[in-house]
């Protein structure tokens, strides 16, 4: 963030440089008084900054980027958390999945992607992942400073856009939202729009709501209202592009046993002398590691 509104305020210096000359006074006043020479060195100082921030984020943007490789390796489905600044996101993460992560009312409080595993028990792990705030007319420049943790929005294989079910403007916060995710490219992904904070509503309040908005899901993420709901949700938009298998797997292949777990949805699961009996969702791109196992 540091960097992104040095960018945005070192071309807006200039217009400061009259008050700063009008600090000097009386006689002997140059056209290059000490308001101008205050004026340079801010500037100076700002520009060794940004470029010692600039190799900060290359190397942060280089290791994110390895780490984001890992994940899609992994075929481990992701799910990031997109929204509105102060729509709860950070509190949903953690409501889902104990991450701990920083939880404050201030713009900006989340800049990089925390991404944990959610898993339960007889369904397909996934990862969830936290994004930064949006805000509405987000400066080019901050836009390009945020890339590399929105691209974690980008890459997701389903987006929970979170809102803020207080907001009185809820149009305006969902439109904002939508515009950044159309500027860094992940307006075609998949998403299931969340309403958060139900527990402020009244009745009046949640009737209106689902008038305008009757596909969206209506959640509490401080007491847990809908979360239920919501991790149904997620794994039904994540079960489109498996496949179903049925495998009779050896004990001596408890890899592949692993990879079932790791990879997908075991709908069922059983033992016999021979080995393991499964039926389990997977992608199809790794379907072929289980070829020669079905039954």
């Amino acid at each position: 963030v540091e960097l992104a509104l040095l960018r945005y305020h070192l071309p807006r210096l200039r217009g400061k440089g009259k008050s700063m000359s009008q600090q000097a006074s009386g006689a002997g006043i140059t056209n290059r008084g000490p308001g101008e020479t205050k004026l340079e060195l801010d500037r100076r100082r700002i520009l060794t900054r940004i470029s010692k921030l600039e190799r900060e984020l290359k190397e942060s943007t280089s290791h994110q980027e390895t780490q984001r490789k890992k994940r899609r390796s992994s075929l481990t489905p992701q799910v990031s958390i997109v929204g509105y600044t102060n729509a709860g996101k950070s509190t949903l993460l953690n409501a889902l999945t104990d991450a701990d992560v920083l939880v404050e009312d201030r713009l900006f409080a989340t800049l990089d992607p925390t991404v944990r595993r959610f898993e339960k028990p007889g369904q397909r792990p996934f990862l969830l992942a936290d994004t930064v705030g949006f805000v509405r007319r987000l400066p080019h420049g901050l836009v390009e400073s945020f890339r590399s943790t929105l691209q974690e929005a980008a890459d997701a294989d389903l987006l929970i856009h979170l809102v803020d079910a207080t907001d009185p403007d809820l149009p305006g916060q969902i439109a904002a939202v939508r515009e950044v995710l159309s500027e860094i490219g992940a307006d075609a992904v998949p998403e299931l729009l969340v309403l958060n904070k139900s527990d402020a509503l009244t009745n009046g309040q949640r009737q209106r709501i689902s008038n305008l908005y009757p596909d969206a899901l209506l959640v509490s993420a401080i007491t847990g209202e809908g979360l239920e709901a919501l991790v149904d949700a997620i794994n039904t938009a994540l079960a489109t592009g498996l496949v179903t298998l049925s495998l009779a797997i050896p004990y001596e292949r408890g890899d592949l046993v692993a990879a079932a777990h790791q990879m997908g949805e075991v709908v069922d699961e059983k033992h016999d002398e021979n080995g393991t009996i499964l039926d389990v969702r997977v992608p199809a791109a790794v379907a072929a590691r289980f070829e020669g196992y079905s039954r």
